[in-house]
Formats: C-alpha cells, structure tokens, sequence
C-alpha cells in the first residue's frame, strides 16, 4: 500500500468528484472527516470505520480499497501499537480531497506538536522537568544541612 508515502504522493487514493457524488463517497467522506476532526484515531473510530467498511463490500473506490488493506495489515497481529493508530489515521487522510485532508493534516500535526512537546517536558521515565529540579533542589539543601551538622 501507499500508506508510507508522503500524503501528497496518495492523490489516486483520495475520493474523487465523481465518487463523492455516490452515496457511499458521501458516507466515507463524512466518515473521514469525522475520524480525522480532532487530529487523532480512537479505538472507537477505528472500530466504526472498520464496521462501514464491512457494509459498503462492495465499494470499489480506490480509496476504500486502501483503508481496507492498511486496516487489514494493522490488525494482523491481533493488537494496534500507537504507530500503526497513526498509520490507519494517515491512511484515513489520504482518502480526503484535497481541502479537507488539509485540514486533517492540520489536525493531526497539531495532536503530533503537543504529544511532542509533553515528551520534552518530561524527564526520563517520565517524570516531569519541575519535579526532578525540585528532587535536586531538595537533596542540596539536605547535603547543606547534612555538612553544616557535620561541621558545627
């Protein structure tokens, strides 16, 4: 599948005019949008998704085509890791026109910039920056106090 090329390299896979003038183009479209609103793909939009997906069988969108395969591969093993959240939501993406997978980039590049930014912020193991100072700032003033005592 194509979901590791750029978006810009998915055109064949987005809806076409033609196919959002068909029920079922309307559907996935608003379906899609819907999935991609918030920048990020939840268990319980994946599970619609895949639900929709099985109804309209027999839809021969090229798009449709895709999010089945990239569905399919992602589910193989039984278990979705967070990459293969975010590679279902690119796929999702592709199918977009042009305007609307924009705004889903959007969406997603802005959930990508925070999620990055809370990783910075926090230390390693996770601990929050402000935490670890005050975890060194507390065990100076405990050896200050401990060489005072020493030395007096």
């Amino acid at each position: 599948t194509a979901a590791g090329l750029p978006t810009y390299l998915n055109r064949g896979l987005s809806l076409s005019h033609a196919e959002l003038c068909t029920q079922l183009g309307a559907e996935l479209l608003s379906l899609c949008q819907s999935v991609t609103a918030d920048g990020r793909l939840t268990p319980e939009e994946l599970d619609g998704l895949r639900q929709w997906l099985r109804e309209a069988e027999s839809a021969e969108m090229p798009a449709v085509k895709h999010l089945r395969g990239v569905i399919a591969k992602v589910l193989a093993d039984g278990k979705i890791t967070p990459d293969e959240y975010g590679e279902v939501y690119r796929a999702v993406e592709a199918a977009l026109p042009f305007e609307q997978r924009r705004q889903a980039m959007s969406a997603r590049l802005e959930v990508e910039a925070e999620e990055t930014a809370a990783r910075v912020a926090s230390g390693p193991g996770g601990q929050p920056v402000v935490r670890r100072i005050g975890a060194v700032v507390a065990l100076a003033v405990l050896l200050a106090a401990a060489a005072a005592w020493f030395l007096a």
